[in-house]
């Protein structure tokens, strides 16, 4: 008996010591098969919200896309690190990735409090973290849903000074195709529009455009106009939110439009000769936009902004056929009606001889689509440079301006001098660029006119539409130095009355693209 038990025990023995075998064994495999390539590790591919702003009270979707391009398997603890007032569930949660595998992650968030703050995803593997992601996210103060029928008609404030006329530079790039050009914003996600990435051809976006900057003080856009060919009838490229938009929206009478002829691309953007220009540009132009009820007509001329009127001369062969051109351009208008044609020349710069060119042209004023500010300065900095670079160009008495104040800059690539004011230190402009057109002559455009840059450059870096990190600040700090409008008053965004989103084609888009990888 004792020799059957100790057989017995020596076996179990035996079973246990290759059990033990096998866990060692086991666990090096699963420990080999999980350890991190880090020569191709996990990756965070996006981290998004699956809408635009939101507000205090609401629920914020957010979602990410893990991946794993390795041949190992990987294992993964993918974190949600929330500030303190916006609050979820699952913000921890296990991953276990084979080889190319991707997952998507998905969170609902809420916040009681109105904020703008950061959300962090993190990945890691025990303890090393692999990769890191930061999303910006504003819950706006709560304001209680409703249903209407369509968007509330704009309550527009008195103005300070009914003499001055508030314009802002509008790029109309942002169709339902245009895809590639939000790229920046994958970047920036603070820069995320409040109408989330939309398609700028639909009425509804023009209407709440119109909406936002008419209760603000803006008095008009200057939309950025693409011819596509020389020679012949008409073409054009980003003219649907003129065409499509605005001239189908609904609230198209309560703010003027003119344009600003982009005519930097040579050999297609410009004119031919002066044939070209007076039998298919001007005309064009006359019957399609200076003849519509909401141009920008002052003293009965309309106003047209050109952005590379140095390139005329190359155009229409010399200085002096630039000069006559213009000449017969207003004496067209004349003839259509009209008292005459104001003629604007863009220039950003401080050279004299080129400023004396632009007043030999034959242009009525200067104007700066932007400011260059150089050295990527703070605000006090660039608020300084650009007053300076104004007083300057009025100093030399060449040629008259009208004023332009800029928001910020970062190029299209964030390349060269990157800066930003943000709404205090853009309020302080604004004051000083209204002080100075205030002290300039009122007969004048000068004294008449100050222009906002810019409306919607989201690609470049300089924009004032309501946007994630600043929200509605720059069209408050507008309404306040330009209206008499309240300091507390509510700003509707499309959810708050059941309307929108505006931008299915390009979530569609980043869906199809998903695939495709």
């Amino acid at each position: 008996m004792k020799k059957n038990h100790s057989l017995f025990m020596l076996n179990i023995q035996k079973y246990l010591f290759v059990f033990g075998i096998f866990c060692i064994v086991f666990q090096n495999y699963i420990s080999a098969q999980s350890t991190i390539d880090f020569t191709n590790p996990p990756s965070i591919d996006e981290f998004l919200g699956n809408q635009p702003m939101t507000r205090a009270g609401r629920p914020f979707q957010v979602m990410a896309i893990v991946s794993n391009p390795s041949d190992a398997i990987v294992n993964l603890t993918a974190t949600l690190v929330l500030p303190k007032d916006i609050k979820s569930q699952e913000t921890v949660r296990q991953l276990k990735l084979n080889p190319k595998e991707k997952v998507t992650l998905k969170w609902t968030l809420n916040s009681t409090t109105p904020l703008y703050e950061e959300v962090q995803l993190k990945l890691s593997n025990k303890d090393e973290i692999i990769a890191v992601s930061r999303l910006p996210i504003r819950f706006l103060p709560s304001v209680k849903k409703t249903e209407t029928e369509y968007i509330p008609e704009p309550v527009i404030p008195t103005k300070k000074n009914k003499k001055l006329l508030v314009g802002a530079h509008n790029c109309p790039l942002w169709e339902f195709d245009s895809y590639n050009l939000w790229s920046q914003l994958k970047k920036h996600p603070e820069r995320t529009p409040a109408l989330g990435f939309y398609a700028q051809e639909n009425p509804e976006v023009a209407d709440w455009e119109t909406k936002w900057a008419a209760e603000h003080g803006v008095d008009f856009f200057i939309y950025c106009w693409y011819r596509t060919s020389q020679g012949g009838p008409v073409q054009q490229k980003f003219g649907s939110a003129i065409h499509e938009a605005l001239f189908n929206s609904k609230f198209q009478d309560k703010i003027k439009f003119t344009i600003m002829w982009e005519n930097q691309s040579k050999g297609t953007s410009g004119v031919k000769d002066e044939k070209d220009l007076m039998e298919n540009l001007l005309p064009f132009w006359i019957e399609n936009y200076f003849k519509k009820p909401n141009y920008l007509l002052i003293d009965n001329k309309p106003v047209l902004y050109i952005y590379r009127p140095e390139f005329l001369v190359e155009d229409l062969g010399s200085i002096e056929n630039v000069q006559l051109a213009f000449d017969k351009m207003r004496k067209a208008c004349q003839k259509a009606g009209f008292d005459g044609l104001w003629l604007l020349g863009e220039y950003r710069g401080s050279d004299p001889k080129h400023l004396g060119l632009m007043k030999g042209l034959g242009l009525d004023y200067t104007f700066a689509y932007c400011w260059h500010v150089t050295n990527s300065p703070n605000p006090p900095e660039a608020i300084t440079s650009q007053m300076a670079q104004i007083k300057t160009t009025q100093d030399f008495g060449i040629i008259p301006q009208v004023v332009t104040v800029s928001q910020a800059w970062s190029g299209w690539r964030d390349e060269g001098s990157i800066w930003k004011l943000p709404p205090t230190e853009f309020e302080t402009l604004l004051r000083r660029g209204k002080a100075f057109v205030e002290q300039l002559p009122d007969d004048q455009l000068s004294g008449q006119m100050l222009i906002l840059d810019n409306w919607n450059e989201w690609g470049e870096g300089h924009y004032l539409l309501p946007y994630t990190e600043y929200g509605f600040g720059y069209l408050d700090a507008i309404r306040k130095v330009f209206t008499n409008g309240e300091e507390n008053h509510v700003d509707l965004i499309p959810e708050d009355i059941g309307m929108g989103p505006y931008e299915n084609a390009y979530r569609e888009y980043l869906e199809k693209k998903r695939e495709e990888k």
